[in-house]
Order: C-alpha cells, then structure tokens, then sequence
C-alpha cells in the first residue's frame, strides 16, 4: 500500500563563485523564513522607534538648553531691576530735595505734560499778552566792561533734567549773562520779564525743557522768536535768534537745538533773551536754572 509522505517546504539558494570552487546550495525551511522575517520586521521597528526617541530626546536637550538660557536672561534682567529700582528710589529722594530747594513742594501725580494735558485747554490767552508785551532794554550792551556784568552762566550735569523732564531747569545756552530779571508785575513798562545771555553769534540754542513749541516766528522786539509750552502751565520764550531750526508745533526733548544765537529784533549785540512764564505770569529763570548751573561771578 502507497502512503503519501509530506514534504518539508524550504527555499534553496545556490551560490556560484567566479572562481573554479563548486557551487554551494543552502536550504532554509519556510517556518523558519517566516520567523526570519518576523525578527527582520521586528528589528527594523526597533530602529525606527530608537530614531523617533532620539529625535525627542535631543529636540527635549535643545528645548531645556533654551529655557535655561532665557531662565539666566531673566535673573540677569531681575538683577538690573533691583539695581534700577535702588537708583530710582535714590533719585525720587533727590527729587523731593530738589522740589523743596525750588519751593515746588512734593511731585503732583496728576502732573501734566504737553502730550497728556487736555487739548480743549487754550494755552494762548497766557501767551498772548506776554508776546505783545513791549521787553525794554533788553538789548546787550557791548560798551559794558566785564566787571559790570552779572556773571558767566554754564551748564551743570544735574540729575534734575532727567527727574524733571518738562520743568525748564536746562541751561539754553552757555555765555555771559548781560542783563537780570527785573520784577513780576505785567504792568510797568520799564519791567524786565527774563534774563539775557550773551554769546558767540551762532551758537545752539537749546530746549529748557520737554514741550511742544507754539510760536516760531518774526516779532518786531524779539526779532526771530520761539515760544514753547511745556505742560502745568509753563512757558518758555527764546528771542533774538540769528536762525530758528524748527516749526510749530514741533515736539522738543530737554537739550534739543531749537534756535542759533544771534541779535535779530531790537538788538545790538549777539545774545540769547531767555523768559520763563507760568499761568501767564514771568518768573526769575535763575530760579530754575541757577539752582543747576554754575554761576561766576565776576567778583571771584
């Protein structure tokens, strides 16, 4: 009686050298391929989930080496705020020193400023009467010697310009102060509502303080004249400019070059005229600038 006998599946792989030596044959049984195959598949996911570990792993390192980075930025920017909050609170005691020595009292907050104060406000009828008031001699007189002037007007490189950025406490210009201010009332003709600074004809004039600048023009006394509003009511009046370097309604920083120095208007010699108003009333501008400038006097 025949039986059928089962034969065991394989694969035969023949391999021929390019030499003389006999060929070699190999037989793998097909269970064991599958297997093969299996441990192949099973390799090659190992080595795709080891890349995709990898990749995080080091896109983790990347991250992590970032935020440490901007984690030392920020202790680096928290140590500066401590050091700026320590400056500052030095200078808010220097303020009040300095309101005080002004006779300002302490610092409004509701303190206003050109940018900031109500634009309903008319600034003009403070300034009006003040452009038309008739300034008597207030022209610098060159027969004077050196001995009868008042003093040399230079400036200081005080904390006050960056405390107080809209109170005109900046030296406009560096010279020889030729004539004083002379009472507060409107009134007297023969009044003199500023000071007069003589200098180098050309030299820059400069923004007493942060404003917004309402006048630029011709006027017959003060020949080339700029007016600027500084906010709270304040004030300031540049005359006998040889050439003004901005218009109206131009916005100036506290040292900004507004004007050069000349001796147009009713004027015989190069000097600055120089008034300081507030609430359409004159103030002594040694009263701002002196207390941050140092004054020669002749006598010393």
């Amino acid at each position: 009686m025949h039986t059928n006998r089962k034969h065991k599946q394989s694969i035969q792989i023949l391999i021929i050298p390019d030499d003389k030596d006999e060929p070699k044959t190999f037989s793998i049984p097909v269970k064991r391929l599958k297997f093969y195959k299996f441990l192949a598949a099973v390799l090659v996911l190992h080595i795709l989930v080891g890349i995709f570990a990898y990749y995080e792993y080091f896109k983790t390192y990347a991250k992590n080496k970032e935020l440490l980075t901007i984690n030392s930025q920020l202790e680096e920017s928290n140590k500066k705020i401590y050091r700026l909050a320590s400056k500052v609170k030095g200078l808010e005691s220097s303020q009040t020193k300095i309101r005080t020595a002004l006779g300002l009292g302490n610092l409004n907050v509701q303190y206003q400023t050109p940018a900031t104060e109500n634009s309903s406000r008319s600034v003009m009828p403070s300034v009006v009467p003040a452009l038309l008031q008739p300034r008597q001699d207030n022209k610098s007189r060159p027969e004077e010697t050196i001995r009868d002037r008042i003093g040399f007007l230079k400036r200081s490189k005080s904390v006050v310009h960056n405390l107080e950025r809209s109170m005109p406490t900046y030296l406009p210009v560096e010279g020889v102060l030729t004539q004083d201010y002379e009472g507060t009332s409107l009134s007297p003709k023969g009044k003199h509502h500023g000071i007069d600074i003589a200098g180098k004809k050309g030299l820059l004039v400069k923004a007493a303080a942060d404003g917004i600048v309402i006048f630029a023009g011709w006027t017959i006394d003060l020949g080339n004249l700029v007016i600027i509003y500084h906010g709270n009511g304040f004030f300031t009046y540049y005359g006998h400019n040889q050439e003004i370097l901005l218009s109206r309604n131009a916005a100036v920083k506290k040292g900004d070059p507004i004007a050069l120095l000349g001796n147009s208007g009713h004027s015989t010699a190069p000097h600055l005229h120089f008034e300081i108003w507030r609430d359409g009333m004159p103030l002594d501008p040694k009263d701002y600038l002196l207390a941050f400038s140092d004054l020669k006097s002749s006598g010393s």
